[in-house]
């Protein structure tokens, strides 16, 4: 078993693949070999299902919005070579490493600047670096001593050997230059995104506001550009159907957007979703907005939370598994809600401190019933994970999520009790601004069309809730504030158990128009400063359908 977890070899040709022009955008497509020698080969423009993996990247995003990528490994019935689940994993990171490799150059270009900015102090860097060393190393010691026993340590070993699979096959393109030299540092500090937010916090405390000494106006300003995202989960009056939507908030230069789908067929008897489908980002083996849907039954959500307690940082330690890393183990082997808030909590690192909610669609019974445990809700901080069945909510209605923490005990030791009297009823679960908005508009959602306008309601210049400020509504436009930034809601997901069942969804990419008054965001000035490599100068795009497909 331990050669199964091998450090791998690989045929370093340099790669160029084959490029086909299309009225929908450019077509790469490639299929990943495995030698008699051991090393792994990539054959540009053909799609071999002989191969280890195979698979396409259509590069849409400025016709549609969003490029899309399917992977397929583990479909091979060639018996020429012996192959592992690492074997196939491996060669699925590979193909997207190199099928994606110029927009990862492009999406490191604008995210290093946003985490790690030339003005910054650059011993940031060097803790943050140290931190992603030493995590990694130990958790390649805890593979070695524990994966032929533990299955969660064998889907830990998996997602790695993705994850070094898609290090090579950056590497082998032409777009790795001396810049992004170490493939590894680049990666993880694309994955671990996320986990970032709440990192640098960790390893630099001197990073972390005051609380006490901001102004209640700049503690809300924090409070309004630090928040990531807006969920929803909708059932009709009488169970016809559930909703199921995300809208991302994050920086305007984060929006050079893949849409994927992995189809991974492995012996690993953990392996509970052979199809994920879900949006994410170049270079990210994770959504990181979060949007899932998964074969095995499971749709997930997530939103992000904030840490006013800074003494919960000094928990942070690299003998852990970052969120992306526990989140692709756990989308991997649960099978239920409660099976992933088990999984999610092993090892937490307590970075990215979110709301995760995890809906079983094989719970749901349109017309019928909605049994116990169609909504599971997790929430994690350093130190504790919290979850449990929300069920009996959602058959009320809806479950709304917008950066304010559900559970009281979660709330409380984040800091949020701590600091309402300087945050007031922005930070209140009951009464921040889109609380008002989801529970006074959640009851006009009848159909998707009514749906997809919830999640990109934006009226701040009529809607009371908003007090005339762009960033108190569903989808943000920072761009749109007193002080402007490119910073707020930037997409759209949604689906339904219809579409769910066909890992099938409906995206849009961009800042919010709302009802169509709202200009469209531009790069053009006093935006052109912030990084906006390889991205659409102006964002006016429709909602488009997104589903897996054979190759």
């Amino acid at each position: 078993m331990a050669n199964k977890f091998r450090m791998f070899k690989i045929l370093t040709a340099f790669l160029v693949l084959v490029l086909v022009n299309l009225s929908t955008g450019e077509l790469l497509q490639g299929t990943v070999y495995k030698q008699e020698d051991g090393t792994f080969t990539v054959s540009s423009g053909i799609i071999d299902k002989q191969g280890v993996a195979y698979g396409s990247y259509n590069n849409t995003l400025f016709q549609t919005g969003w490029g899309e990528l399917h992977l397929f490994a583990g479909y091979s019935t060639a018996d020429n070579v012996a192959l592992s689940d690492a074997d196939r994993m491996y060669a699925a990171g590979i193909l997207e490493g190199a099928l994606t490799a110029k927009q990862i150059s492009q999406t490191l270009q604008n995210i290093n600047v946003t985490f790690f900015s030339a003005e910054g102090d650059p011993e940031i860097w060097r803790r943050v670096v140290d931190f992603f060393e030493t995590q990694d190393a130990w958790m390649k010691g805890m593979i070695k001593e524990r994966a032929t026993e533990d299955p969660f340590w064998e889907g830990v070993a998996l997602v790695l050997a993705q994850f070094e699979g898609l290090i090579k096959g950056y590497e082998m393109s032409q777009f790795s230059n001396a810049s992004t030299s170490n493939g590894f540092l680049a990666m993880q500090v694309l994955n671990s995104c996320g986990d970032l937010l709440d990192l640098k916090s960790a390893v630099m405390p001197s990073l972390i506001p005051d609380w006490d000494k901001l102004t209640k106006k700049e503690f809300l300003k924090f409070i309004r550009t630090s928040g990531h995202c807006s969920a929803l989960v909708k059932v009709l009056p009488a169970f016809e159907d559930v909703f199921m939507s995300h809208s991302s908030w994050f920086t305007y230069s984060a929006t050079l957007r893949i849409y994927k789908h992995y189809h991974f067929k492995l012996d690993f008897e953990g392996n509970a979703a052979e199809v994920t489908s879900f949006s994410s980002y170049p270079g990210f083996l994770e959504s990181l907005d979060d949007f899932y849907i998964m074969s095995s039954g499971l749709s997930m959500l997530q939103t992000t939370n904030n840490i006013f307690n800074k003494t919960l940082y000094k928990y942070v330690k690299p003998q852990s598994l970052l969120a992306w890393q526990r989140v692709r183990v756990a989308n991997m082997m649960a099978r239920s809600g409660k099976d992933w808030a088990r999984i999610v909590a092993r090892y937490n690192s307590g970075t990215y401190n979110n709301q995760y909610m995890v809906i079983d669609r094989t719970k749901i019974k349109p017309n019928v019933a909605i049994l116990d445990d169609a909504l599971w809700v997790v929430e994690q901080v350093p130190t504790l994970v919290a979850s449990g069945d929300q069920t009996n909510i959602l058959r009320a209605g809806y479950w709304p999520s917008y950066n304010v923490p559900f559970y009281e005990e979660i709330y409380n030791i984040s800091g949020y009790l701590e600091y309402a009297y300087k945050g007031g009823a922005d930070i209140s679960y009951q009464l921040a601004p889109r609380a008002k908005i989801f529970r006074r508009d959640q009851g006009k959602v009848v159909d998707m069309e009514s749906f997809k306008k919830i999640m990109r309601f934006n009226d701040y210049k009529n809607d009371p809730y908003s007090e005339g400020d762009p960033s108190k509504s569903i989808c943000m436009r920072g761009d749109l504030m007193t002080s402007p930034m490119p910073n707020g809601c930037y997409d759209t997901k949604v689906t339904n158990l219809a579409m769910a069942a066909k890992q099938t969804s409906f995206v849009i990419n961009g800042p919010t128009r709302g009802d169509g008054s709202l200009p469209p965001f531009k790069w053009v000035a006093p935006f052109t400063g912030w990084s906006h490599v390889g991205l659409p100068t102006v964002y006016d795009f429709n909602f488009v359908e997104m589903c897996p497909k054979e190759l």
